[in-house]
């Protein structure tokens, strides 16, 4: 007969105090306690210009998006820079030009930006198509191929593994850039007496041939990697080094998908499913192979004088400069560039440094595509593409300018800003964009113009960015 009593023994001893302590009545509990209405928390007030306000319990707080949404409030502005680099001359007598590392580079920079009109054009359109890898004839008619069968899920797939292919392919040498620098960082952080074995392994790399990655992957994979492993098990280190192997671990992934292998893989599938699955012919498979010849070539030697020598300039402020104020400025210069392609900003950035009739002036253009939803009582609700472009100017002696400017179907909406100096001048300045505009058979259905009296983030004028995934308020 089994016992009804189970007897559980602890090698915990307990303590008979506890047993002794007076039982709290029952009667004594309430289930509910009366709250002190003075003492509630009230949410704090919140500026609608804050897009992270009421955001502090969402679902993935701790998800890459959220970090950028809150980033957003306190980037560098690339502006505040590019003045302080053209505009303003104590800065540039005091931290430029008596700094022999920038001074020259400086100068060069200068005169590779004294533009006309066609110059300015022409810049303007190199940063247009050189905004992604994926440019030129061979992307285009993959795009034409896409539009035609939107829903092919097959296509879509092959054409994905073709795209990671080929952005490792062509950019092997940005790669063992990053995986040099991950070397040196990780290097920098480790205890001296691992440095010097850790230095034996690194330089053992080559980084000045495309032809040397898989001898670069097989020491990474058999000895750098198994070495950091081992201190890192040993060691338990959670700082620096771990994000350096981290950074190190996905560039050695993308330099062993840069293989020529994996590459004409991807290719031939992707040749193969357009020859077997579209109506197209031996005549449109041959062109399609020489627009990717024509196309790689083309984006290998593209060049320009002026971007080369601003991030020239950039770049040794700030790793070579000794002036503490410039390297500071040219650092907060160097985030809000990335900053400005960070793969959650769907916006296409330019940005104008130019030197036009012996005037300084710095611009930057911030253009994207909002679709906006057209009711229809009888039908699905339709989408309208909307364009809209926010563009900023700091002239010279002038002041500082901003436009938004809205493309809806045929009908074009301005909205200017205008420096405090021209404030007088409004009502000129609105009928003569009205004359310029009307005479190149624009159809403006709206304009203002206004003084400036606060300037603008480009996060401000696009409200599609910081849309937020649903979360709960839990706020009193």
């Amino acid at each position: 007969m089994i016992e009804n009593n189970i007897n559980i023994k602890t090698s915990n001893p307990v303590n008979d105090g506890i047993l002794n302590k007076p039982k709290i009545k029952t009667e004594q509990m309430l289930p509910f306690d009366v709250v002190d209405p003075t003492r509630v928390t009230k949410p704090s007030k919140q500026d609608p210009s804050n897009q992270t306000g009421q955001n502090l319990f969402n679902y993935n707080p701790d998800s890459v998006f959220e970090k950028f949404i809150k980033s957003l409030q306190n980037a560098p502005v690339l502006a505040e820079g590019a003045r302080k680099l053209l505009l303003n001359k104590p800065f540039i007598n005091q931290n430029i030009m008596n700094d022999p590392v920038l001074k020259g580079l400086f100068e060069s920079f200068l005169s590779s930006i004294e533009m006309n009109d066609i110059e300015i054009l022409n810049f303007l359109k190199f940063q247009q198509e050189n905004f992604t890898k994926f440019n030129g004839e061979f992307f285009d008619s993959l795009r034409s191929l896409l539009k035609s069968d939107s829903q092919n899920a097959d296509f879509k797939s092959v054409l994905k593994n073709f795209l990671k292919s080929y952005d490792c392919f062509v950019s092997v040498e940005k790669t063992n850039d990053s995986i040099s620098s991950s070397l040196k960082n990780i290097e920098h952080n480790l205890p001296e007496m691992l440095k010097k074995p850790f230095s034996e392994m690194a330089d053992k790399l080559i980084f000045d041939s495309a032809k040397s990655s898989d001898i670069n992957l097989s020491i990474l994979k058999n000895e750098i990697v198994p070495f950091l492993g081992r201190y890192i098990s040993k060691m338990n280190d959670f700082g620096p080094v771990r994000d350096y192997i981290s950074v190190l671990i996905h560039n050695m992934v993308r330099l062993e998908g840069a293989g020529k292998d994996y590459f004409a893989d991807d290719l031939d599938n992707l040749l193969e499913y357009v020859r077997f699955n579209f109506d197209v012919d031996e005549k449109y498979m041959e062109n399609l192979k020489m627009s990717l010849v024509n196309t790689y070539e083309s984006a290998t030697n593209v060049k320009n004088n002026s971007v080369d020598l601003f991030i020239r300039l950039i770049e040794a402020g700030t790793k070579e400069s000794n002036n503490l104020v410039g390297k500071g400025v040219m650092e907060d210069v160097t985030e809000s560039l990335l900053f400005n392609q960070n793969v959650h900003i769907p916006l296409t950035h330019m940005f104008l440094p130019v030197n036009y009739n012996g005037m300084f002036m710095f611009s930057e253009l911030w253009i994207g595509k909002e679709y906006e939803e057209v009711p229809n009582k009888k039908k699905k609700p339709e989408y309208q593409q909307t364009y809209k472009v926010f563009i900023t100017f700091d002239i010279q002696k002038l002041g500082y300018f901003e436009t938004t400017l809205v493309l809806r179907e045929s009908g074009l909406a301005l909205d200017i800003y205008v420096p405090g100096a021209l404030s007088p001048h409004i009502e000129k300045i609105k009928n003569d964009l009205n004359t310029l505009l009307n005479g190149n058979n624009l159809n403006v259905k709206k304009m203002e113009v206004r003084e400036c009296v606060r300037k603008r983030k480009f996060n401000e004028v696009f409200s599609n960015l910081t849309e937020r995934k649903i979360g709960v308020d839990v706020t009193i």
